[in-house]
């Protein structure tokens, strides 16, 4: 049994619900590691909070999700400090470093094989490792009986996501576009749809690499997504690397035609990428150190 701190940020209370998180620092107890949460914007919300210098006794481990210069400085020599990253963030951790120059985290994980590359070329040790649903969330389907919205978006919109907006404008007489909703709320939505598309940010580089089609799966609703799957990741969904709007169009339509398309996503991810899979990984991973 090894002890455990799980350092992440989150959009807001509402959010805690199978976050990051919730989902890691749930799944860690459940294999039997000892765990502190800490929310680093919240810091009533999870179990402790950091403190400058604070090293929380005798932890093999810390885990950081989110601001990657908290693990430069204050921590006992002996501590392994990992990081998973899955977005551009400022610094990126491979960018974070002890005193002495060399790099200040143990091991970065990704689940985009650019991170990867990128911080094996900073002298990060780095290991690919993808994305995974919660499946405590499916509780918040609890109640719904008809799957109502046809098509559905659910997510930030704007100018950091041209590809993105440009797809949605098009398919807006079809889709539904739901603005960022968390939580319990964002799973029931995600409970109401037969079919979810995404878009992936650009600098995914066309990799399928985004929370929602492993949540929209997961909740039994087919999911329509641009990226290609990165080799050795069990496939599912609609939709290939680059797509236009008239491409999104085609994959819904013939999505839909398959009436057990939304099945038939959701029994790949519960049998491949679930937390029980990513947590049992990242734990060995974790002993390698």
């Amino acid at each position: 049994m090894a002890r455990w701190i799980v350092a992440d940020s989150l959009y807001s209370r509402e959010a805690w619900f199978c976050s990051h998180l919730s989902s890691y620092s749930h799944f860690l107890r459940e294999a039997g590691e000892t765990v502190r949460s800490v929310c680093l914007n919240i810091p009533d919300l999870a179990e402790a909070d950091i403190h400058a210098g604070d090293d929380f006794g005798d932890a093999d481990y810390l885990f950081v999700l989110d601001r990657y210069d908290m693990a430069a400085s204050g921590w006992r020599p002996d501590v392994k400090r990992i990081a998973q990253v899955a977005a551009i963030c400022d610094p990126m951790p491979w960018q974070v470093r002890k005193a002495d120059g060399t790099p200040a985290f143990d091991l970065v994980v990704s689940s985009l094989p650019w991170m990867v590359d990128e911080a094996r070329a900073h002298g990060c040790r780095a290991e690919f490792m993808s994305l995974a649903f919660d499946t405590r969330a499916l509780v918040a389907s609890m109640g719904i009986k008809e799957r109502d919205i046809p098509f559905l978006f659910v997510g930030t919109r704007g100018p950091n996501h041209r590809k993105r907006e440009e797809i949605l404008n098009a398919l807006g007489d079809v889709v539904t576009i739901a603005p960022p909703t968390f939580g319990r709320e964002y799973f029931k939505l995600l409970a109401m749809a037969k079919c979810v598309i995404n878009v992936h940010a650009e600098w995914a580089r066309g990799a399928a690499n985004a929370m929602r089609i492993f949540e929209s799966a997961g909740a039994g609703a087919c999911i329509v997504t641009d990226g290609e799957f990165p080799l050795g990741v069990e496939r599912f969904g609609w939709g290939y690397g680059e797509m236009t709007a008239d491409d999104f169009r085609d994959s819904i339509t013939s999505a839909l035609r398959n009436p057990d398309a939304g099945a038939e996503d959701q029994a790949i991810v519960l049998q491949h990428h679930t937390y029980v899979q990513r947590v049992s990984d990242l734990i060995s991973i974790a002993r390698s150190l």
